[in-house]
């Protein structure tokens, strides 16, 4: 039998690796990561942590964490518009001003709120429960060199502090980022957008409450000839970036010192007296690509190396923690036995239609941006707001105040966030035909989709739906639904694909060890409001089945059992809609 250093190596320690390393924890499968760098990156990049990402972090015990050292939340919903920093509004947007019906929405679908949070912090909570956890090992200062595919294991070169050597393991995870070799070394091609543009970002530390004190904002569009970008409040107090644009072809950062960066900052301000302390100064490319495959033999793609959007959406770190998610538990359940590795094949049909979704919708949100000066025009929409001609400066106004809000839903997606199913059921939801809403988010509890959000006691506790799920499968039924927990300790019936209907490989094998837990809605928990059986649909006898990763894999709705659903799914099978 082939010695294995570790049954899987994960290439990248940023939030995305990580979050791989630690979901496989969570189901008992050892990792090893590798991370050129000697460490976090100090240079804070996204900051948007988005409800699913809050749901995942609440799941993996990190959102309180998360939460503390986030910008707080008066400050981290609003986004304005100004010609400088000490300039008047142009236009603002507060999240807490939206209309009635998208606040009810948004407070009644998670337990969980979007937060910003600054890149580092994150990761550096997640990093803590990696190591606290203790099935991980890192390895910083640690190139991977090379990746020989061998069939049955893979071979990965390293070079590090003690020289070079070679880690056997079974499955590979690429999280080396946008610019990491690992997706080119496997002739991975990428599909979409050509470049859109360069960005310069500026790590700073500043006393802003002068001009922030006021009209506290997490971001603010500043529009003029001097210095126009975007300023970005990591922590609501002395941390900052400042973004503008860039030409890689004619300067790079290091055109960039210190001296220079502070006084972009003090012209972005609009004062000649700011104490600016310049951190670092990074640059990174403005595109909207999909990896062609997420997977070649036992190597897979996740986070930055398999997608990259515009910043517009904040959906970047987001969409990898959720492929960490994805992609997790499926690897676990394929090490231990219990699955086939055609299952692996499942993380990319169900991964990467929502990663052309998401480059999709950053994409429309980067276009739309240009009718408030972000954008080719930057310089004549300045050039208006400084006409020395009053009409001309005034109606420019007037029109960016009136642009503005209808930027909204590049800011408050709530379905862009949470609302995206998996599987044959995307049918129903925009595949094909038009888009589905960004903003327009209903529960829905079809196979794929997440498992709706709802208040429910256990013990005097409030609890969300999603406190009940855990590492396994989790069957959810009704009052006198405790049938379907039998069903699945029982073999599988059925004729097999050939005549349409769910069969079992193996029949009664997938399911043992992978169903964890059965709650029963009115003796293991409570719904006060009512709302838990209404949202799940299983009414007093009915029951659905809840993935490791939260979403739903099968409803008594359908048809089916939950033991042929399962085994199904563990096969790699695709299902149709029901």
């Amino acid at each position: 039998m082939t010695d294995i250093d570790a049954p899987v190596v994960i290439i990248g320690a940023g939030p995305v690796g990580l979050a791989t390393a630690l979901v496989l924890g969570r189901h008992g499968v050892r990792s090893v990561v590798c991370e050129q760098y000697g460490g976090i990156n100090p240079h804070p990049r996204a900051h948007v942590v988005n409800t699913r990402s809050m749901e995942l972090f609440r799941a993996w015990g990190i959102a309180d964490a998360v939460r503390a050292d986030a910008v707080e939340p008066a400050q981290a919903g609003t986004i304005l518009w100004k010609q400088t920093l000490a300039g008047e509004p142009l236009g603002r947007i507060d999240f807490a001003d939206g209309t009635r019906s998208s606040l009810t929405q948004r407070a009644h679908a998670s337990a969980e709120q979007l937060v910003s949070c600054a890149q580092d912090r994150v990761q550096r909570h997640l990093l803590d429960a990696v190591l606290a956890q203790g099935a991980a090992t890192i390895h910083y200062d640690t190139t991977v060199v090379e990746v020989t595919d061998q069939g049955d294991t893979v071979d990965v070169t390293l070079e590090g502090a003690g020289g070079r050597q070679v880690l056997r393991t079974r499955y590979v995870v690429a999280a080396d980022g946008a610019v990491g070799s690992t997706r080119d070394g496997l002739g991975i091609a990428m599909e979409g957008s050509p470049v859109l543009g360069h960005q310069l970002n500026i790590y700073f530390h500043a006393d802003l409450s002068p001009w922030m004190r006021q009209a506290p904002a997490l971001l603010v569009w500043l529009i003029n000839d001097t210095s126009p970008g975007v300023l970005i409040g990591m922590d609501g107090a002395r941390r900052w970036t400042f973004q503008r644009s860039f030409d890689p072809t004619v300067e790079s950062p290091q055109d960039y010192p210190p001296e220079r960066c502070a006084q972009i900052i003090r012209d972005a301000v609009g004062t000649t007296e700011l104490d600016v302390d310049i951190r670092s100064v990074g640059s990174w490319t403005l595109t909207a690509r999909t990896a062609e495959t997420y997977r070649v033999g036992r190597v897979l793609l996740v986070g930055d190396a398999a997608h990259q959007f515009p910043p517009t959406g904040g959906l970047g770190m987001n969409s990898g923690l959720a492929d960490a998610d994805n992609l997790g538990w499926k690897l676990a359940a394929v090490l231990s036995g219990r699955a086939s590795d055609a299952l692996l094949d499942s993380y990319e049909r169900e991964r990467r239609p929502v990663a052309v979704e998401n480059a999709r919708h950053s994409m429309l949100n980067a276009i739309k941006m240009a009718e408030v000066g972000i954008g080719p025009e930057t310089a004549a929409i300045a050039a208006r707001l400084a006409s020395a001609d009053p009409a001309v400066a005034a109606t420019e106004r007037r029109r960016i105040a009136e642009a503005v809000p209808r930027q909204r839903p590049h800011f408050d997606a709530l379905n862009q966030e949470i609302g995206y199913v998996y599987g044959a059921a995307r049918q129903v939801f925009g595949v094909g035909g038009p888009p589905p809403s960004a903003t327009d988010y209903t529960p829905t509890a079809v196979p794929g989709a997440r498992l709706p959000h709802a208040w429910v006691e256990r013990a005097g506790e409030r609890l969300s739906t999603h406190d009940l799920l855990g590492p396994g499968f989790t069957l959810i039924t009704g009052p006198m639904g405790t049938g379907w927990a039998d069903s699945l300790a029982e073999p599988c019936s059925g004729s097999g694909e050939e005549s349409g209907e769910d069969s079992c490989t193996d029949p009664g094998e997938p399911a043992e060890g992978m169903v964890q837990r059965t709650v029963v809605i009115g003796r293991d928990v409570t719904s006060p409001d009512g709302r838990c059986p209404e949202l799940l649909g299983i009414g007093a006898d009915g029951a659905l089945l809840v993935r490791p990763d939260g979403h739903i894999a099968w409803h008594s709705s359908g048809g089916s059992t939950p033991a042929s659903a399962l085994a199904n799914l563990l096969r790699g099978a695709e299902r149709p809609a029901r």
